[in-house]
C-alpha cells in the first residue's frame, strides 16, 4: 500500500514538474499559437506595399539575434498598426503581434547593451508585405525556440555603408482617377497666372516702344500741321480769276 502511495506521489510530482516548465516556456515565448494570422495579414495587404525596417541580418546576428531585432520590430509594428482605421481588423491582428513582441521583449530583460555593440550592423530598408511578415514568422520561430544568448561577440563593421533605399512607405503603384483629374486641375490653374504675366510683360514691352518712336520723331506731326495752315483760301483763287 506503501508502494502504491509513493508511486502516485512521484507520477504527480513529475507531472507538475512537466507542467511548470512548459508554462514557464510559454510565458517566456508568448508567440505559439497566433502564428497563422500572419496569412491573414498577409491577404489583406497589398503585396506592393513597402514597410520600412530596420533589422540585423541573422547570419551576422547569431544566437543573439532575437534580441537584436525585438525592439525595431515592435516598433514597425506599432508604426504599420497606426496606418489602419480604429476598427480595422488589420489593426487588430498587429496589435495582438505588438502585444507579444512587447511581453517578449520584456522577458528577455535589458537588451541596450548588446544593440549598442551591434549598431553598425543595423540595416534600414523597405520591404514588400511577402518579405515582411515572412522575417516576422522567422523571428517569432527563433523565439519560440529560445534561439537567443547573452553573449554574442559582433562581427568586425561593414567597412562600406549599408545602402537605404528611398521608396515611400505604403505607395501605390497607381493613383487614383481622383488624384489625376486634382493634379490637371491645379496644372490648369497655374497656367492663368502665367498667361496673364505674358501679356503684361508683351504690353509694357509695345507701349515703351511706342514711346521711343514718339521721341525719335517729335517733327512730323508738326510738319503735317504747317503745311495745312499755309495752304491759301479756296475764295481768294475764285476772286482772282
Amino acid at each position: 500500500m506503501k508502494s502504491i502511495i509513493w508511486i502516485r506521489i512521484c507520477v504527480h510530482l513529475l507531472l507538475f514538474i512537466t507542467l511548470g516548465v512548459h508554462s514557464s516556456k510559454f510565458d517566456v515565448n508568448p508567440v505559439t499559437d497566433d502564428i497563422s494570422r500572419l496569412i491573414i495579414l498577409r491577404q489583406n495587404i497589398p503585396k506592393d506595399y513597402k514597410i520600412p525596417v530596420r533589422f540585423v541580418p541573422k547570419e551576422e546576428g547569431g544566437m543573439c539575434w532575437v534580441k537584436l531585432n525585438v525592439f525595431y520590430l515592435e516598433e514597425s509594428l506599432k508604426d504599420l498598426a497606426h496606418k489602419f482605421g480604429n476598427i480595422s481588423s488589420n489593426r487588430k491582428d498587429i496589435s495582438i503581434f505588438v502585444q507579444m513582441i512587447q511581453e517578449l521583449r520584456f522577458n528577455l530583460g535589458s537588451v541596450e547593451p548588446i544593440m549598442y555593440d551591434f549598431e553598425c550592423h543595423y540595416r534600414e530598408e523597405r520591404w514588400q508585405t511577402a518579405r515582411y511578415f515572412d522575417f516576422i514568422r522567422d523571428f517569432l520561430i527563433a523565439a519560440q525556440n529560445r534561439e537567443d544568448s547573452d553573449d554574442c561577440d559582433p562581427p568586425p563593421c561593414p567597412t562600406t555603408p549599408y545602402t537605404v533605399t528611398t521608396e515611400e512607405y505604403l505607395k501605390d503603384p497607381e493613383p487614383s482617377a481622383l488624384t489625376e483629374v486634382v493634379e490637371r486641375s491645379l496644372l490648369s490653374l497655374l497656367f492663368i497666372p502665367l498667361l496673364a504675366l505674358v501679356f503684361l510683360l508683351v504690353w509694357k514691352v509695345r507701349s515703351r516702344r511706342n514711346e521711343e518712336d514718339l521721341h525719335q520723331n517729335p517733327g512730323e506731326s508738326g510738319l503735317f500741321t504747317g503745311t495745312e495752315g499755309t495752304a491759301p483760301p479756296l475764295d481768294a483763287e475764285i476772286s482772282e480769276k
